[in-house]
């Protein structure tokens, strides 16, 4: 769909114009992405409507009401972004006589537009960095920083891959902007647009216009180099100067640019041309000349030579170049899938990327293409996180160029990479058919590593899904439960199943109340996860495991280590998402000890800065029940209780029920502490049910201990003991968390009467 602006309402989008599938589907994402507060950054050709989209998205964000700034980064002179930007206290320099607000902080909780952001100078690209990671700013000659509170959209008409690659911009600033990509479609990719958008500009003109149905083809077939602009602006020249209300053909053709009335053969041979594969289109054009010359001629090179109008020496030479550049491609994409198999991600994103550079400019290297993608996908969603635009851009490049190639276990390997980006983004409804439809998958191909992988994708989503039983049993019939320390099964993905599989079986019997087994789970962990594994992604991987379940065991002597251990191994390996895990379990120990202040911080840099702007929100419950314990410990009921609500109604949006129960019971905690026993009770009640329903062991022990703590302090003290006595009914006292242990203690004191 085409959106338009009407000019008199400040860029308010007011009407929808066309029905194209490449906008419907732009509008579609526009919808999901606008009410989150992610930086976006949205591409497409001079002309198109990136502004559009981007007015957009603020005006169906989270705070429409708050103002919309558009900063051209390129028309500002660089002498003067900086204080444009961040504002400037007084006398600050010569000349600042006054304090001046800079965008940052006018825009309030809004939307900054950065246009044009590659004319953005290599010194503010530092400083724009800094804002997005911290939130804050600081105004040039000011001693204090501000917070910022809104969200950048940025935009470009420029290949900024490109620029990263020359130095020209940032890479991590880069990564920092394609949270999301927007890309805008140019006319020429929506002509069937084109006469709905005649309509609606003819009907904007001081006087109105009707085009005939042959003016309207002329129209719909000319080129467009200057986009929807360039219609607009033609159609607005025509309501001026034509000389009839009424436009024909032999009204409009003065008004086309000469280039305009060129031979509709000679364009759609450019056209065609233009579409063909790879980056440079020139060197596609050239191969695809020689290599029909060359069957014309039976494969005589001479022959082929005359028919391009060349020396036999040119055809020779181009050749030869071809097959060089081949060799060259083929040399980085094993250096590529060297540095992948050691864990190297972050090394083997350039020589895959020149690798797929050198391949742009081959004809039909469909396998090598494939492998390439593939490849880089993997890299660049270690290095910067599962939602990693441009690697979910490379799986999907992977998926188009692997059509037809028979690599039944490699688009599987696709399909896991789609599955986890719904699970990140808590998609878990769809993330459940996708693990179904790798079982199915896995199961045709008679792969074994594709049938251990998605054994693990389909238990890892049971669990968040609250069906931890059903979790465990998908391990068993996958062959996946109790691993040994030396077993290894990676699967497609190179990574440690084993590993996530005692992870996920650790954490499900956990919640079922299996304390034995979770603790037999974590020490299997702990052999895989020291210094002498030689994968560093694994080794993150089962330290994740390990940290987690030291935590609910409340192992304070291994949470500490395990969460230092997990931050200090990501920082070093860039495995960005698990880094912010580290960080989210180091505060859980800080928090442990007193420190609460230091604790909440590390929190909240792990998951909001680390985990969230790259892996999404997976891991949003754990963390706010964990951070709200944190805060209630504290002394900050109120606060606890505000994070507790918000976390609970994303929780229930989205089926996320693992920890549903502790989030409840801790919420009742909360108001308790602020002087609402009532309101406490039936909360811990509906706590206590939602934990029954879900079978959750763990969470059904925290709700009944409160619940009787409460009912004690209210003089029911035989209530509590009887309530209690009920919920622990059946439990196994085998290797009892401190959580079941204090349970114990209080139901033999209601007993004593103490």
């Amino acid at each position: 769909m085409v959106l338009m602006l009407d000019s008199a309402s400040f860029g308010t989008p007011t009407e929808i114009v066309g029905e194209s599938a490449r906008f419907r589907s732009l509008l579609s994402l526009v919808e999901r992405i606008a009410p989150t507060t992610h930086t976006l950054l949205i591409c497409g050709p001079t002309g198109s409507g990136k502004e559009v989209v981007a007015r957009r998205v603020h005006a169906q964000g989270l705070h429409p009401g708050q103002p919309f700034v558009d900063v051209n980064c390129g028309a500002i002179p660089e002498n003067l972004i900086e204080s444009e930007l961040f504002g400037h206290a007084r006398g600050a320099f010569t000349g600042a006589t006054s304090q001046r607000p800079g965008y940052f902080q006018q825009v309030g909780r809004g939307t900054l537009f950065l246009d044009e952001i590659g004319e953005l100078p290599l010194a503010l690209q530092t400083r724009l960095l800094r804002v997005l990671e911290t939130r804050s700013f600081r105004p040039i000659g000011a001693s204090e920083s501000l917070r910022f509170e809104g969200r950048v959209v940025a935009a470009t008409h420029r290949d900024l891959q490109a620029m990263v690659r020359e130095g020209r911009f940032r890479e991590d600033l880069y990564h920092r902007l394609t949270v999301f990509v927007l890309e805008v479609p140019g006319l020429d990719q929506r002509r069937e647009d084109i006469p709905a958008l005649v309509t609606h500009f003819a009907a904007r003109q001081p006087r109105p216009l009707s085009f005939s149905e042959v003016a309207l083809e002329r129209l719909r077939q000319a080129p467009w180099p200057g986009h929807v602009r360039q219609l607009r602006n033609l159609i607005d020249r025509l309501g001026v100067l034509a000389l009839s209300e009424r436009i024909g053909l032999a009204e409009l053709e003065p008004f086309l640019a000469p280039s305009q009335n060129a031979s509709a053969e000679q364009d759609d041979l450019a056209d065609a041309l233009l579409a063909l594969e790879g980056d440079n289109k020139l060197q596609a054009a050239e191969n695809l000349l020689i290599d029909r010359a060359l069957q014309h001629s039976g494969g005589n090179k001479s022959a082929a030579a005359q028919l391009l109008g060349v020396s036999r020496k040119v055809v020779e030479r181009r050749l030869k170049s071809r097959e060089s550049r081949g060799q060259d491609a083929e040399l980085l994409l094993e250096e590529g899938r060297r540095r992948v198999e050691a864990a190297e991600f972050r090394e083997a994103i350039p020589p895959l990327r020149r690798c797929l550079d050198q391949l742009s400019r081959r004809h039909g290297a469909h396998v090598l293409q494939f492998e390439a993608y593939r490849l880089l996908g993997v890299s660049l969603r270690s290095v910067n996180g599962w939602l990693c635009a441009e690697a979910c851009a490379c799986y999907e490049a992977a998926l188009q160029a692997g059509e037809g190639l028979g690599y039944g276990s490699e688009l599987a390997s696709m399909q896991f990479g789609i599955w986890v980006t719904q699970l990140m983004t808590l998609e878990l409804g769809r993330a459940r058919a996708t693990a179904q439809d790798m079982l199915q998958r896995a199961r045709d191909l008679g792969s074994p590593a594709a049938l251990d992988e998605a054994h693990v994708a389909m238990a890892n989503t049971l669990f968040w899904l609250g069906d931890c039983e059903e979790a465990l049993a998908c391990l068993a019939r996958g062959g996946l439960l109790q691993g040994g320390e030396d077993e290894a099964r990676s699967g497609l993905q190179g990574f440690d199943l084993v590993a996530l599989a005692l992870t996920f079986e650790g954490l499900a019997a956990f919640q079922l109340g299996a304390f034995a087994r979770a603790r037999q789970a974590m020490q299997r962990l702990l052999l895989r996860c020291g210094e002498d594994n030689p994968h560093p992604f694994n080794r993150a991987l089962a330290l994740q495991g390990a940290v987690w379940l030291a935590c609910l065991f409340e192992d304070r002597e291994r949470l500490g280590p395990l969460a230092a251990d997990l931050d200090s191994l990501s920082e070093q390996h860039g495995f960005t998402f698990y880094r912010g895990i580290g960080q989210v379990f180091r505060g859980c120990h800080m928090g442990s000890l007193g420190a609460f202040d230091e604790a909440e911080r590390f929190m909240l840099e792990g998951y909001q800065s680390h985990m969230l702007n790259h892996g999404g929100r997976l891991f949003h419950s754990f963390q706010a029940w964990q951070r709200g314990e944190l805060l209630l410990q504290a002394g900050r009921p109120a606060d606890c209780e505000s994070l507790l609500a918000h976390a609970l109604d994303l929780a229930l949006e989205h089926q996320e029920r693992t920890y549903l129960g502790e989030l409840q019971t801790l919420k009742a905690r909360a108001r308790w502490a602020q002087g609402d026993p009532d309101g406490a009770e039936q909360e811990l009640r509906s706590a206590l049910s939602t934990a029954m329903a879900l079978g959750s062991v763990s969470a059904r022990i925290a709700a009944a201990t409160q619940l009787a703590l409460l009912l004690r302090q209210t003089r029911r003290a035989q209530q509590a003991a009887e309530l209690l006595a009920r919920a622990l009914r059946g439990v196994a006292t085998e290797a009892p968390p401190p959580s079941l242990a204090r349970a114990l203690q209080l139901l033999a004191e209601l007993g004593t009467g103490h």
